[in-house]
């Protein structure tokens, strides 16, 4: 068998997916719930995305590595990280910005990262737009088209789990605060699982937390400045 007639038959195999979709979608739908299609639906995207991950695995391990260090990432992404989690935190807890300076760098780490899949995933979309609009990848044969499609579901993946992460960032930046925290300050007496942190020069958070316990009670205190 030729590459072309491989190129027919992969093409041939793919609609025959589509039209069997059309077939099979409707009759699903007198099974499944909405939310049972919408999770076969997104299962199958994920997939996808995972097939063309592993597919392209020599090319993401080294973007991956590369990505930190980039100019976009450290000049741009991390920079506005870090001011908006200066600025979420100071408006959350009250604590002055010169007294978060930790807990302003890991949230800004924490919000780099979904920022940096959604950037990424419209940066591939960017780069596969002009695609739509020629005929290469017809040309190039049903293998083109596969990738093509594995690819969109890739983007897809990365952009929704961007979306999906960000709020779970969000949700973390009180308790960044902690590495600002320590247990022998002039904010008050030293106490078991209790630490503090200045939020200014009058008060202070007084932060009693057990990790493993899920506790974390944070109180406003007096206290003159140290």
């Amino acid at each position: 068998m030729t590459e072309q007639q491989k190129g027919i038959l992969n093409a041939l195999l793919i609609i025959a997916v589509l039209v069997i979709a059309n077939i099979v979608g409707p009759i699903l739908g007198d099974y499944l719930t909405p939310d049972e299609q919408s999770f076969l639906f997104l299962a199958s995207v994920y997939f996808g995305g995972a097939i063309y991950a592993f597919m392209t695995r020599d090319q993401l391990n080294v973007f991956i590595k590369n990505w930190p260090t980039s100019l976009v990432y450290t000049a741009v992404i991390f920079y506005i990280c870090k001011i908006a989690a200066e600025k979420v935190i100071n408006a959350r807890t009250g604590i002055e910005v010169e007294n978060i300076r930790y807990a302003s760098t890991i949230g800004g780490f924490l919000y780099s990262v979904p920022l940096s899949m959604v950037v990424i995933s419209l940066g591939m979309c960017v780069k596969m737009a002009p695609r739509c609009f020629n005929n290469d990848t017809v040309d190039e044969g049903g293998n083109a088209i596969l990738l093509s499609i594995l690819k969109i579901c890739f983007v897809t993946s990365v952009l929704g789990l961007g979306m999906y992460t960000f709020p779970k960032a969000h949700a973390f930046m009180d308790y960044t605060i902690l590495a600002d925290a320590t247990a022998v300050t002039t904010c008050g007496p030293v106490e078991r699982d209790v630490v503090y942190v200045r939020k200014n020069s009058d008060t202070c958070k007084r932060i009693y937390v057990i990790p493993f316990k899920g506790i974390y009670e944070s109180t406003d205190v007096s206290s003159k400045s140290g």
